[in-house]
């Protein structure tokens, strides 16, 4: 169906865009972007993941890090 394999594919201005098995998607990257230095970057599904993967790291992160906050200052919040 189409003549070029799914991958990435520069495509000017310093771009990267998708193309997957159907034609070319909504996806794009700078070819700045520090995970396009390792030649192919990731497919698009992979880096939803780890930025999924990140921001529940972050998420829980930031509540152990709140829950020390108010143990330092020997606040709690109320129970409801």
């Amino acid at each position: 169906m189409n003549d070029k394999p799914a991958g990435w594919y520069y495509v000017g201005d310093g771009t990267l865009r998708y193309r997957d098995d159907y034609g070319w998607t909504e996806y794009y990257m700078d070819t700045k972007d520090p995970r396009a230095q390792d030649w192919p970057p990731p497919q698009p599904k992979t880096l939803l993941q780890q930025l999924r993967e990140d921001e529940a790291a972050r998420s829980t992160a930031a509540a152990h890090r709140g829950s020390r906050v108010t143990t330092l200052f020997g606040r709690r919040r109320a129970q409801h």
